[in-house]
């Protein structure tokens, strides 16, 4: 009750004071510390704990993978199986596969497979299966995780495991092979959700594909499987129409979203002005998006640039000075290089 409370002090003070502890108090102590960040003590709570169980092990994993340190969490899982010679079971699996996929490490994701694959977790769990298929997309391995999804029984895959799948597609720039592989989908009579449409529509339009494809998934989202779409299913369509040049109909789409906070869809549309020099729809956008997030200062910088780009260089000066009226700060990029 403390530790939801966030008080520390006296959640101690009781866990001190008791004359026993069971493993669930243990457990208890260290997801209530890993619950606000306190890893460090929590750490120490679990090197004292008389007989740590996978559960233990697994609250701290997952915590380091949510707060996106995934160095930290394969150590940890690493140690629970080696020094403690404790199994993982399926949650675990489900903690420590984003840390493998956010570090991009194949060798640790065949490894988790084949650890799996040897404990029987995938015949059972639908849910370590698409988590592991999602991880060999993210680590760079989309054929891996096609060879993984081809091997398992259509009857086993749920809509999460094609939709994952036509994702990883999408991610890699394959749209054909998204697109093949959502009519594979629906002729086995399964209807996408929001998700499977977001993630078809990408891949039309990074893959490259004919803008009627596009608008046919598109029109058929809404006819046929009745779902409205949403900011993301409309930044899909501008983005598609910015890319091949149209940024007039991708305006008039942007102004006809029935959605308020469509910020993300003008700034695609101002990025896409600054790539084809049009400083009077820049401008447009600009006015647009300031009406929504007046203090975003990298709007004011990239509407200048496009001024400087075209050589209305009065007109760019005009936006920068703008920024120091209204007070806004354009906060430094940051660079991994040194």
């Amino acid at each position: 009750m403390y530790l939801v409370g966030g008080n520390k002090v006296d959640a101690y003070k009781v866990f001190d004071e008791m004359p026993e502890r069971n493993q669930v108090t243990w457990n208890v102590m260290i997801t209530g510390l890993t619950n606000l960040g306190e890893f460090e003590k929590a750490l120490c709570l679990l090197e004292k704990m008389p007989n740590r169980t996978v559960v233990s092990w697994t609250t701290i994993i997952d915590g380091y993978a949510r707060v996106n340190k995934p160095k930290e969490a394969i150590l940890l899982f690493s140690r629970m199986v080696a020094c403690d010679a404790i199994e993982p079971n399926e949650i675990t699996i489900l903690a420590i596969l984003p840390a493998v996929w956010n570090l991009g490490d194949q060798r640790m994701c065949e490894s988790v497979h084949a650890y799996v694959a040897k404990r029987a977790f995938v015949p059972f769990d639908i849910r370590v299966t698409n988590s592991l298929i999602d991880a060999y997309a993210k680590c760079g391995c989309v054929q891996s995780a096609l060879k993984f999804f081809i091997e398992i029984p259509n009857e086993r895959k749920n809509l999460v495991s094609w939709t994952t799948m036509i994702s990883a597609f999408a991610m890699h720039g394959m749209g054909k092979e998204a697109v093949s592989m959502f009519k594979d989908m629906a002729r086995l009579g399964l209807r996408p959700n929001r998700v499977t449409m977001i993630s078809v529509l990408n891949a039309c339009s990074h893959g490259g594909l004919a803008e009627e494809e596009f608008l046919e998934f598109f029109n058929k989202m809404v006819s046929e499987y009745k779902i409205t779409p949403d900011v993301k299913h409309y930044g899909c369509l501008v983005d598609m129409l910015r890319r091949k040049g149209r940024l007039e109909e991708a305006e008039k789409i942007a102004l006809e979203i029935p959605i308020d906070q469509k910020a993300v869809v003008w700034r695609m549309l101002l990025g896409a002005c600054s790539v084809y020099d049009d400083p009077e729809m820049a401008e447009r956008v600009t006015k647009k998006l300031m009406e929504l997030e007046e203090s975003h200062g990298g709007d004011y910088v990239l509407m200048s640039n496009v001024f400087c780009g075209t050589g209305r260089y009065t007109d760019a000066q005009r936006f920068r000075k703008l920024m120091d009226v209204r007070g806004v700060v354009k906060l430094p990029g940051h660079s991994q290089l040194t």
